[in-house]
C-alpha cells in the first residue's frame, strides 16, 4: 500500500532547492491542480497538503497532526523545543497564556510610536539619496529593530540578522548536518547570553519578564527558555522582512493600487492581507502523523511527515476566486492561512501588521511617488518567501 499511494500521489517538491524561490508559487499551484495530496521523495520524503480546507482542517487537529516531533523539513538542527509552536495541549496552552497577552494588538499599541521612529530613521538614507534598495535599506532591518525595541534586547540588530540568516540558510542545507548543527548552536550560544543576562534577575524587560514567567505554575526550564526566546527572534524577523518587501513591491507594481490607497486609506488594511495572501512569507510548516488517517481518500500513516503548504492554500480557486489578482476589496480576503490555523496561529500577528502599516503609511505620506529603479529579487529559505531585493527611485516632490 505503501508505495503504490506515494507512486500515484508524486509530486517532486524540494524546499531545499535554492532554485525553487525562481519558481515557487507557479510550482505550489502546479501541485495543487495535479496532486492536492502530494508524495514528495525530497529531504527524506514528506506529504503536502496544498488546499485550503485540507490546510485549515490538519492545522487544527492536533490529535492526528502533531508538532511535538518538529515544524521544519527538514529539521533545523536546533538542540531545544521551537516553543510554543512544537508543543501540543494541554501544554501548549500554558505557554500561550504566558505569551499572549504581550503581543495582542492593544498591547502591542503602546509601541507604535517607537516602532513609527524605527521606519523613518530606516526610510532617511534612501530618501535622501532619491534612490535605494528598499528591501535591504528597510525591510531588512526594521522586523529586527522592531523586536528588539519590544523585547528590550540592546545587542547590534545587524549581528541578529546575519547569525538568523546564516542559521535559515544552514537549515536548508540537507546534503551536510554538521552545518546545520554547527548554525544552530550559534544562534543558540548568542540567544543564550540574552536569557543568562535576565534569568533570576529583576524584571526590566518583556524578554526579563517572558524567561521569569511561569507555565503550569512552575518556573520555565533553562532549555525552554532558550527554545522561547529563539522562537521569537526567528519567528519575528525573516517572516517580517519579506512580508514589507513583498507589500512595497506590490504598492508600486499593482495596477492602479497607489491611486485607491491614496485615495481612501481605509483599504490599507486589506491591501495588507491581500499582499500577505499573494505572497506568503511562511509558505509551508510541517507536522507529523500519530495516528491513521485520510486526506481525499489518500491513507497516511504514524510517523509520515506533513507539510502545510499556506503558500497554495492561500492560492486555491475554491476559496479565493482569481486567486492570482491582487484585489483589496476581495470578500474573504482576511481569511488567508499566512499566520496559520487554529491554536498555533501565530503569536506575533499584531506587531506584524503593525510594522506593516506603519511603512504602507510612511510611504503614502512622504514617498507616494516611489517607482521600481529595476527588476525585484525573490528569495528565502526552507519555510520563506519574499523580496530580497527592490530598486527603487523616489522622484524630487519640491
Amino acid at each position: 500500500m505503501t508505495d503504490d499511494r506515494k507512486q500515484t500521489n508524486q509530486f517532486l517538491l524540494d524546499n531545499t532547492d535554492p532554485e525553487l524561490r525562481h519558481h515557487l508559487v507557479e510550482t505550489l499551484v502546479e501541485m495543487q491542480r495535479k496532486c492536492p495530496v502530494a508524495w514528495s521523495p525530497a529531504a527524506g520524503g514528506f506529504w503536502a497538503l496544498s488546499k485550503y480546507d485540507d490546510v485549515v482542517q490538519a492545522s487544527q487537529d492536533w490529535q492526528t497532526f502533531s508538532t511535538a516531533k518538529g515544524i521544519t523539513i527538514p529539521p533545523t538542527g536546533r538542540s531545544n523545543r521551537a516553543i510554543p509552536l512544537e508543543v501540543d495541549p494541554p501544554e501548549h496552552a500554558d505557554f500561550r497564556r504566558l505569551l499572549q497577552p504581550s503581543f495582542t494588538p492593544k498591547a502591542i499599541q503602546k509601541w507604535e510610536d517607537g516602532i513609527r521612529a524605527i521606519v523613518e530613521e530606516c526610510f532617511a538614507p534612501l530618501v535622501a539619496r532619491g534612490h535605494g534598495d528598499v528591501a535591504a535599506e528597510v525591510a531588512k532591518p526594521v522586523p529586527v529593530k522592531a523586536l528588539c525595541l519590544v523585547l528590550g534586547i540592546t545587542s547590534d540588530w545587524q549581528k541578529i540578522t546575519d547569525i538568523g540568516e546564516r542559521y535559515l540558510s544552514g537549515a536548508a542545507d540537507f546534503e551536510h548536518p554538521e552545518r546545520v548543527r554547527a548554525a544552530g548552536k550559534e544562534m543558540e550560544d548568542f540567544l543564550g547570553r540574552e536569557v543568562e543576562m535576565r534569568r533570576g534577575k529583576p524584571v526590566e524587560d518583556l524578554l526579563g519578564y517572558l524567561i521569569n514567567g511561569e507555565v503550569g505554575g512552575k518556573p520555565l526550564d533553562p532549555i525552554d527558555q532558550l527554545g522561547m526566546v529563539t522562537t521569537m527572534i526567528i519567528a519575528g524577523h525573516e517572516t517580517t522582512v519579506n512580508a514589507i518587501g513583498s507589500l512595497v513591491h506590490q504598492f508600486i507594481t499593482v495596477p492602479g493600487l497607489r491611486e485607491k490607497l491614496l485615495a481612501d486609506r481605509s483599504l490599507i488594511g486589506p491591501a495588507i492581507d491581500e499582499s500577505l495572501r499573494l505572497h506568503s512569507p511562511v509558505w509551508q510548516l510541517s507536522r507529523t502523523v500519530v495516528q491513521d488517517t485520510e486526506v481525499r481518500d489518500v491513507p497516511l500513516c504514524p510517523g509520515e511527515r506533513v507539510m502545510l503548504v499556506y503558500g497554495a492554500a492561500n492560492q486555491d480557486p475554491d476559496k479565493f476566486p482569481n486567486p492570482e489578482t491582487f484585489d483589496a476589496s476581495r470578500p474573504n480576503g482576511t481569511q488567508h492561512v499566512t499566520f496559520g490555523s487554529g491554536r498555533h496561529r501565530c503569536l506575533g500577528e499584531a506587531l506584524a501588521k503593525l510594522e506593516l502599516r506603519l511603512v504602507l503609511e510612511y510611504v503614502l505620506d512622504h514617498v507616494p511617488d516611489i517607482q521600481p529603479d529595476g527588476d525585484a529579487v525573490w528569495g528565502g529559505q526552507i519555510i520563506s518567501h519574499g523580496v530580497t531585493a527592490l530598486p527603487v527611485t523616489l522622484p524630487s516632490r519640491s
